[in-house]
């Protein structure tokens, strides 16, 4: 009698559906993918040019241009007025050296003062200043001579031209200046990332 307990109760055991069971390891995920909008922030430099008014004492802009020297004989007849590199036996000669400047202010005038000085061998010839005030866009020759002997052999004089001052102003203009500059620009970018449920 207790055998068939057992049985039935075996049996009734292998019958009964199985309940499943479920772990958190075990549990499905959904995924998709979302489009999202993620801002992107970049330095972007380049050239800025600024205007400002600048005042104060300024040199005025210009342009010197030395000639070339010119050395004549000026004695002895027919040599007369010819170059002196010509004239072998010429006792007495003229070295002109000129500079020419040029005001290339287009608004201001300048003065402007030139020297020079003469050596032929040993010996030296400082001429006296030429002052000149030259207005704008316009030139103006300073002009130096120096007569001398050339002797024997004939020898022509070495001229040295310079500017000892150069013309300013005073006044308030306009100067344009140009710098590199960065700043940081924000953009938005659009991005795909998955999300998992």
């Amino acid at each position: 009698m207790l055998l068939g307990i057992f049985a039935m109760l075996l049996f009734a055991g292998c019958t009964m559906p199985a309940v499943p069971l479920i772990t958190n390891n075990q549990t499905q995920q959904t995924c998709h993918m979302v489009t999202e909008q993620k801002p992107v922030t970049t330095e972007q430099c380049g050239e800025v040019s600024t205007t400002e008014q600048v005042c104060g004492i300024r040199k005025l802009p210009y342009d010197a241009t030395v000639l070339p020297r010119i050395d004549l004989c000026i004695l002895d007849g027919m040599c007369v007025g010819k170059p002196l590199s010509d004239c072998p036996a010429c006792s007495n000669a003229m070295t002109r050296c000129t500079l020419i400047i040029e005001n290339e202010d287009p608004q201001k005038s300048g003065t402007w003062t030139v020297g020079a000085n003469y050596t032929l061998r040993n010996s030296g010839f400082n001429k006296d200043p030429i002052t000149a005030t030259i207005k704008p866009n316009e030139t103006f020759a300073f002009d130096f001579q120096q007569m001398y002997v050339p002797g024997d052999p004939v020898t022509s004089a070495i001229c040295n031209i310079y500017i000892l001052s150069e013309a300013t102003v005073d006044d308030c203009h306009d100067e344009t200046r140009t710098k590199s500059e960065c700043r940081n620009v924000t953009t938005m970018s659009t991005v795909q990332r998955q999300v998992c449920n």
